[in-house]
């Protein structure tokens, strides 16, 4: 009994105080490459926005603020 009460508490203490973080290591990795993308991407579409605004302003025919 007291070997098995011994164990437990050792079991319990090194629950208690230590800590895996594998699986949640691994987790926060997936997250990061899974939307890390996102940032740079609406980036690129507002600045295709921008260009393509820029553009129609300087087409032949079109009075933009060039004219």
């Amino acid at each position: 009994m007291t070997v098995t009460l011994l164990v437990r508490l050792r079991d319990w203490l090194l629950d208690t105080f230590t800590y895996d973080s594998g699986s949640s290591a691994a987790g926060a990795m997936a997250d990061a490459t899974r939307w890390g993308w996102l940032p740079a991407l609406s980036g690129v579409s507002v600045g295709a926005d921008q260009a393509r605004a820029e553009h129609e302003k300087t087409l032949p025919g079109n009075r933009g603020m060039s004219a």
